[in-house]
């Protein structure tokens, strides 16, 4: 059993500052570790077998899926290979400690992007492009925000010839997977996904307020198939712990003998005998090397990012890109292209009115509790409870530069996260996150004078970016990451249809309620040479241009490089049934980098979905088997 000193060192060193009160809170900690370590079900597999039927490269949030359900008959023989760890550190399935576990390098890919021209307010204008390295993948990292999306997105993919992908098909696959806190037939229910209601703040009933002001309507059913309106922030949370896909899914399957998980197991090579995939190479700690072979089919659920990486260090990929690094060629796809992420400029929000007082929903605050922690370890209640996503607003736009709701799919979503980016030398994990985050002289000015009073942050997000970015080979090295470049803002609709997004969140803070609390942009309270656009007033459309085309990054939702089409689509790596095209057999990739297009919204239930939906399609394949 490990020590206490053991399970302190888990959390970062805010918490060893506050002797006394760790000293106090000991026996929370302890109980709720030691209740954590009974409740994970399975173990990792430190040995394995030469062949499985299946091989599953990636346990992120569509990989744990698929390990449970081709496990699930007891039928087929499963192999699942994570690059990362596994998601035994408390502050993983802490809602409040997002902060502090998505910038751990522990369980993250620590990526930054080639410079992009709309970043330039970033470090050497690259921004960073984080995703999970660790059982559960981004699941066990994002902010826990639930979003289907909009039901017009995937009727959309469905007439791009992504037959079986449209949302009367999909619809059935969310409701699989969920059990939701709402009623209705729309909804999921038993599923082994919980989506619940997050611990709001008192700043979030005040921003809805706000925003029905502008005319929008409350939509607290977001889930639905429209999620045009205004709304508080469901989250994937069940008894105020995190509720990974690794939790949902992977933990509860690990038990049974036909499923293996590796983890730290790095996947370098898809084996192949001629056009048919048949095994992985993979590495581990200390360099050695292994392989395992598949009786059946390879299937790569890496993401994004990682998962046109390994098919173009396999040799599947455009031409000129594989003979540039000397990689035999497999055959011809355009891996890599269509990739995307929405993006996005942040905007400190804060307040005069004593009214809104400062809520302790700062981590560093709660960590320092005995109170929030015993409320959070033995009760599975309190402030740590918190997700940091609290609201969202979604809506369509029109060429006049206007914002409306419509029945068609939004182009931008406002996010309100519960908390400022400020600068706080005192404060560990604030300062990880703003050296992880990358973020520039010029934003780390302004969130230095920001002032300490209780704010929040609010966020325009382009949805449906016309930009198409790539991912490329650095080098033929397996272990060297590749070259990301999400190109974001370079068609200038995407620059327009952001800077409304930027406008609406002006707006806001002129409506009735948010005047009445003393509203203002960080920006107003600290000298104009230091903005980001100098001497320029904030709220001015020149301010908000300078935002647009200095200030933006992407939100960490990547997707697109394996795009899914139909079969003989040159523009498509898989055809609906998820398989690689090109002649390949015995290999698919399930991941959100087979989206045609980005949905409206955070992307981790839509990966989900993928997961349940490409588990569907592969079984299908070997029905009576």
């Amino acid at each position: 059993m490990e020590n206490l000193q053991q399970l302190v060192d888990k959390f970062p060193s805010t918490l060893k500052e506050y002797k006394t009160t760790v000293a106090c809170g000991s026996i929370a900690l302890l109980s709720g570790y030691l209740l954590y370590k009974y409740q994970s079900r399975g173990r990792v597999s430190e040995k394995w077998n030469k062949r499985y039927d299946f091989i599953v490269v990636g346990a992120g949030s569509a990989g744990c899926v698929l390990a449970n359900r081709l496990s699930e008959n007891g039928k087929f023989s499963v192999l699942v290979l994570e690059a990362g760890g596994e998601d035994d550190d408390p502050k993983i399935h802490m809602p409040m400690g997002v902060l502090d576990a998505c910038t751990d390098t522990k369980f993250v890919w620590q990526d930054k992007t080639v410079p992009q021209p709309a970043s330039e307010a970033y470090i050497d204008s690259a921004i960073q492009s984080q995703h999970g390295k660790v059982l559960g993948g981004s699941s066990s990292v994002n902010w826990m925000a639930y979003v289907r999306g909009h039901r017009e997105d995937y009727n959309s993919w469905e007439s791009l010839g992504c037959t079986g992908w449209g949302w009367s098909n999909v619809e059935n696959y969310f409701r699989k997977m969920e059990d939701y806190f709402l009623p209705g037939e729309a909804l999921g229910h038993g599923g082994p996904l919980t989506v619940s209601a997050n611990r709001n703040l008192r700043t979030t009933d005040y921003l809805i307020k706000a925003i029905k002001e502008l005319g929008v309507r409350e939509n607290k059913s977001y889930n639905s198939g429209d999620n045009q309106g205004v709304m508080k922030c469901h989250v994937t949370v069940k008894n105020g712990k995190r509720w990974s896909a690794a939790q949902a899914y992977l933990r509860p399957a690990m038990k049974r003998s036909n499923l293996h998980v590796v983890t730290d197991a790095h996947v370098t090579k898809i084996l192949f005998d001629g056009k048919r995939a048949v095994g992985v190479r993979f590495v581990r700690e200390g360099g050695f090397t292994y392989e395992v072979l598949a009786e059946k089919e390879v299937i790569i659920s890496s993401g994004a990012i990682n998962s046109p990486h390994l098919l173009l260090l396999s040799g599947i990929g455009p031409k000129e890109e594989l003979q540039k690094h000397g990689i035999p060629i497999v055959t011809e796809l355009p891996v890599g292209l269509n990739y995307q992420d929405h993006s996005s400029a942040f905007r400190n929000v804060f307040f005069e009115n004593p009214q809104v007082p400062k809520e302790e929903h700062l981590y560093k605050a709660n960590l320092s509790s005995t109170k929030s922690l015993m409320e959070y370890f033995i009760k599975g209640k309190g402030p740590l409870t918190t997700a940091a996503g609290q609201a969202f607003s979604f809506f369509d736009v029109d060429k006049e530069g206007n914002y409306f709701l419509s029945n068609k799919m939004p182009e931008i979503q406002i996010f309100m996260i519960g908390g400022p980016f400020i600068v706080d030398p005192d404060d560990e994990v604030l300062s990880r996150f703003n050296e992880f985050a990358n973020f520039g002289p010029l934003l780390l000015e302004t969130m230095k004078n920001a002032d300490r009073r209780q704010g929040v942050v609010l966020a325009p997000i382009l949805l449906h970016p016309r930009s198409r970015g790539s991912i490329t080979l650095a080098s033929a090295d397996p272990l060297q990451r590749p070259v990301i470049d999400p190109n974001i803002l370079s068609d200038p609709e995407d620059q327009r249809i952001l800077k409304i997004g930027l406008k609406f969140v002006s707006d806001v803070l002129k409506s009735p309620t948010m005047t009445s609390l003393g509203s203002y942009f960080s920006e107003n309270k600290f000298p104009t040479k230091d903005r980001i656009a100098p001497d320029v007033d904030p709220e001015s459309e020149e301010y908000l241009e300078k935002l647009v085309s200095t200030a933006c990054t992407v939100c960490w939702h990547p997707a697109g490089s394996c795009k899914m089409g139909a079969e003989g689509d040159t523009s498509a790596v898989v055809d609906p049934q998820l398989r690689v095209q090109g002649g390949i057999q015995g290999l698919r990739v399930v991941d959100n980098s087979i989206m045609p297009h980005l949905t409206s919204g955070n992307t981790n239930a839509p990966a989900i979905m993928i997961g349940e939906k490409g588990s569907d399609l592969i079984l299908q394949s070997y029905r009576g088997i």
